[in-house]
């Protein structure tokens, strides 16, 4: 019984299985401001915010997640959306919220 699990570490190790520690975020926030868009601590123009994404290495299936302020302009939602979308990053709109920051 205690042979099957000795037999799969060994066999890990001799795969050379190293546990990945630091793995990119599943999840993101993109925080819509006026005219630009936060990434983490980034401010970036929402226009590119999808570029940011890929060059951060966020993966295709992301949880990326849009938070707009008061002062969140239209012209700013839509280019964050189209920036993400263009960038190839997958769609599932549940929700807009908006924040008082």
């Amino acid at each position: 019984m205690h042979k099957k699990p000795a037999f799969l570490l060994g066999a890990l190790a001799t795969l050379g299985f190293t546990p990945v520690l630091a793995q990119v975020e599943a999840a993101v926030t993109v925080r819509i401001s006026a005219d630009t868009c936060l990434i983490r601590d980034l401010n970036v123009p929402c226009s590119d915010v999808g570029a940011k994404l890929r060059e951060l290495g966020v993966p295709s299936d992301a949880d990326i997640r849009l938070s707009g302020d008061k002062s969140a302009s239209y012209r700013a939602v839509s280019a964050a959306l189209e920036s993400i979308r263009s960038a190839g990053f997958q769609f599932k709109i549940g929700y807009v919220n908006v924040q008082d920051h």
